[in-house]
């Protein structure tokens, strides 16, 4: 009897700690959200951004490289006044600044006017003492003027990119009657007699790529009013050296005054106007084409 009690007691035991330690089932799934859930709507696409609209300038500049041609001019920035006296100790020269004068963009217009509608020409700019290696070498026993000035040409042209460059510079001319010379743009006189304009210039079109002389020249002479039958001092007084000069009139006062050499502004640019329109158009013209 007391063993029956004990068995049933054991079993009752048992039946409470496995109900306390039985794991409490996990809740049913709430039902899935199918067909009732919209999908997000789509984010636009990115628009692109407009390309950039072209620089006029950069338009210009590029319309100008290529088959452009480069002028370099440099004979505007003095006016030499030079006497020529009877002995050497007569002899004097002075320089005057004449910047203002704007004969170097006077080149450029003459450049681009024989070069003709539909080219582009473009002036070079430069340094002040771009031409120093060329207008004043260092003493060598051998000077290679040519080579000075293409070293000179090719660091001023840098990366223009044009097909020629035409560059003016100044010349020298020897006097006709005397051992004495000229250079440049300026007037003259021999011991205070006749006073004469003169405008000497030297022409070169260089290639573009290789930098070497396609053409050259000089400022071509200006006609010269000798009278009837002149004789030959006439001939070297009126005209007294090869390239372009101009007599001027007898009451020019020498030694000039300041406002005298300004006053030749017109006239200088006159001369020079017209001796670079008869020298530009052959310089310019293809290299096959016939000569005159």
């Amino acid at each position: 009897m007391i063993r029956n009690v004990a068995v049933v007691l054991a079993l009752a035991l048992a039946q409470s700690a496995l109900a306390q330690t039985a794991p409490t089932p996990a809740p049913n799934p709430s039902p899935a959200k199918s067909s009732t859930i919209k999908p997000s709507p789509a984010k636009p696409a990115a628009k692109k951004p407009a390309p950039p609209k072209p620089d006029a300038g950069a338009t210009a500049a590029a319309a100008q490289r290529g088959r452009c041609i480069g002028v370099i001019p440099h004979i505007g920035d003095h006016f030499v006044v030079q006497t020529i006296g009877v002995m050497a100790f007569g002899n004097d020269l002075k320089e005057v600044p004449i910047e203002s004068w704007g004969l170097d963009d006077l080149v450029v217009a003459r450049v681009r006017a024989a070069a003709g509608a539909g080219v582009a020409v473009r002036r070079i700019a430069y340094p002040a003492n771009a031409f120093e290696p060329f207008d004043h070498p260092p003493n060598r026993l051998f000077r290679n003027a040519a080579k000075d000035l293409k070293n000179v040409v090719q660091t001023i042209a840098g990366a223009s990119g044009c097909e020629r460059y035409v560059v003016v510079v100044k010349d020298t001319n020897a006097d006709s009657m005397t051992n004495q010379s000229f250079t440049g743009i300026g007037i003259f006189s021999r011991a205070g007699g006749d006073v004469h304009l003169f405008a000497l210039t030297a022409l070169s079109v260089f290639d573009g790529h290789t930098f070497e002389v396609i053409k050259g020249g000089v400022g071509a002479p200006v006609e010269q009013k000798l009278g009837s039958n002149p004789t030959l001092y006439d001939r070297l007084r009126t005209n007294p050296m090869h390239g372009p000069n101009l007599a001027l009139k007898e009451d020019f006062p020498w030694p000039p005054s300041q406002d005298a050499v300004m006053g030749l502004r017109d006239t200088t640019r006159a001369l020079l106007a017209e001796s670079l329109d008869k020298t530009l158009p052959k310089l310019l013209a293809p290299k096959n084409a016939d000569e005159e």
